[in-house]
């Protein structure tokens, strides 16, 4: 079998929701969600509230990750979401969660970049 590069995202978002970017409590519903709904694979994850707001996290996946770290101060977080093609083509379930995560928070501006890898 040929390697296949994965698509991985990465953006910077900015919302107005900022109460979405204070704790993890929502976050952890919605992405759990996501990596059911498409039949991903979750094998840990680290999740971290900081005390004056904000969180981090990583979701390991046996496709790859997803992960975010928030800054409420500012509006905005960061996030990735890679899927590697090693078994089949993750192109659209990256690209699906992705735009899941922009229209869960609400975002009102962003930066983003693609990688092939």
């Amino acid at each position: 079998m040929k390697y296949q590069p994965g698509l991985h995202l990465l953006t910077t978002l900015y919302t107005n929701n900022i109460e979405l970017l204070q704790q993890s409590d929502n976050w952890k519903t919605f992405i759990t969600h996501q990596i059911q709904y498409h039949q991903l694979t979750e094998v840990g994850n680290a999740v971290h509230d900081f005390p004056n707001g904000g969180f981090t996290a990583v979701h390991c996946l046996t496709e790859s990750h997803i992960s975010i770290h928030t800054w409420p101060e500012y509006g905005l977080c960061t996030c990735d979401v890679f899927l590697s093609n090693f078994r089949k083509n993750n192109d659209a379930i990256t690209t699906a969660i992705m735009s899941a995560i922009h229209d869960f928070f609400q975002t009102t501006k962003h930066e983003s970049q693609q990688i092939r890898r």
